[in-house]
């Protein structure tokens, strides 16, 4: 009896131990990895310029150029319905450094939201600062471009935001025939 009481004894407490090891090794779930990255929501393409580098303005009057997204279509102010999160720029929006590349016959951009992410955006464009000494003012930008699926520039295309998810939108400018100026 004592060598049965002796094996049970001996056997287990391996068997608890291989338990324990189990069940700490099932409750690890990855240790110290930091938690995975949420999918980002933004809306991206391509601007394309009609006539390519050769349709450009004069180096001297174009300073920078930015996609706008505005919540709701007509835009109020360009630069109020920015400060009011009602409008969103691509990155750096009030630098001089242009996020759209310039003198090209065409340039990608992505307008990733943060936080604050909108249902839809109504009126999706291309803005070009004209005037370096009204950068804070609607005056000194000009609306060069406006996403459409129609191709009429009168009539922009609404984009419905799905969390998480990219939205393709190109977008086209003529400098020659630019959309209606909506400020």
């Amino acid at each position: 009896m004592q060598v049965v009481s002796s094996f049970f004894r001996r056997y287990g407490q391996i068997l608890a131990a291989v338990a324990l090891t189990l069940v700490i090794a099932i409750s690890c779930d990855g240790g110290l990895a930091p938690p995975p990255i949420p999918p980002v929501t933004s809306i991206s393409g391509t601007v394309r310029f009609v006539g390519g580098r050769a349709s450009w303005p004069r180096r001297d009057s174009v300073w920078t150029m930015r996609v706008v997204g505005f919540r709701q279509f007509p835009p109020q102010d360009l630069i109020g319905d920015l400060f009011q999160g009602r409008a969103f720029f691509t990155p750096a929006a009030l630098q001089l450094d242009s996020t759209i590349t310039l003198f090209s016959d065409s340039a990608r951009y992505s307008l990733v939201f943060g936080d604050s992410i909108p249902r839809q955006i109504q009126y999706l464009c291309v803005a070009m600062l004209i005037d370096t000494a009204r950068l804070l003012t609607t005056q000194g930008w000009r609306i060069v471009g406006v996403y459409n699926t129609s191709g009429n520039q009168r009539e922009p295309t609404t984009i419905n935001l799905t969390q998480g998810r990219d939205h393709p939108a190109n977008i086209t400018v003529d400098f020659k025939n630019p959309p209606p100026q909506p400020f």
